[in-house]
């Protein structure tokens, strides 16, 4: 499992991929700034501009869609390339080649997550600067408590997508599969009131009522996420290990 999740961290900061994606989500950053700048009637200042990015950039849509090109590039295009196969020529199990890609999975979304909350603050001071100390550091906590509120549910969309990776062996479908998923999750958890609470993708939306969720509600998003990703983790692993891969 960690080999696995060593080969995959290598292979990452190897490649072209990790690097494009992390750029992209600076610039779109960059450009929420600007649109901010000339529009100074919102009232924008920094804890609001790295919510708004979240928001109208970052989570609706970036960091899914780009989530579902990690996955087809973990699990479809491994398997396709054969480079799977050869993973599984050696002493490790199939059990362990699933869950070591997840966790490199969830590496990757957090690591992108951190990009774009790092990257708001640094340009957000840099733009609206850091104004009332006392309103910073609130809208900071604040920021921190949105930003926690996604990882489970991150994970979760994650894990539903990594199961249908295994099964897709065309990565054009894959994506173009994993993108209308995650527009049509979008649309229903925004429209429905409290669907959030029992899908899958839900729980990457709760920021909208961030400031108003009790231990029960956080609770029940934390658990269904967490279901979710057991659920299909062990779906994962039993069409792998139904899959003729080493062949």
């Amino acid at each position: 499992m960690l080999r696995v999740l060593k080969n995959e961290i290598i292979k990452m900061f190897s490649g072209k991929k990790f690097y494009v994606l992390s750029m992209t989500l600076i610039i779109s950053i960059i450009v929420m700034a600007f649109l901010g700048k000339i529009h100074p009637n919102r009232g924008m200042n920094t804890s609001n501009f790295v919510f708004y990015t979240l928001l109208g950039t970052l989570l609706k849509p970036l960091i899914p869609m780009f989530m579902v090109l990690v996955i087809t590039d973990t699990f479809t295009e491994d398997y396709i390339q054969g480079t799977m196969k050869f993973s599984l020529m050696a002493p490790i199990k199939k059990i362990d080649l699933i869950i070591g890609k997840f966790l490199f999975i969830a590496i990757y979304g957090l690591i992108l997550l951190a990009i774009g909350f790092v990257g708001s603050y640094i340009i957000g001071v840099i733009t609206f600067g850091v104004g009332n100390n006392g309103e910073f550091l609130n809208g900071f906590i604040n920021n921190i408590k949105v930003y926690a509120s996604i990882i489970l549910p991150l994970f979760s969309f994650s894990a539903v997508i990594s199961f249908i990776a295994v099964i897709i062996n065309n990565s054009g479908a894959m994506i173009g599969l994993g993108i209308g998923i995650d527009v049509m999750m979008m649309m229903i958890d925004s429209q429905m009131k409290n669907i959030m609470y029992y899908t899958f993708s839900g729980g990457m939306y709760a920021y909208r009522i961030v400031q108003n969720l009790n231990a029960r509600n956080i609770l029940m998003l934390s658990l269904t996420a967490c279901i979710y990703i057991t659920v299909f983790l062990i779906l994962s692993i039993v069409v792998v290990k139904r899959k003729d891969i080493v062949l």
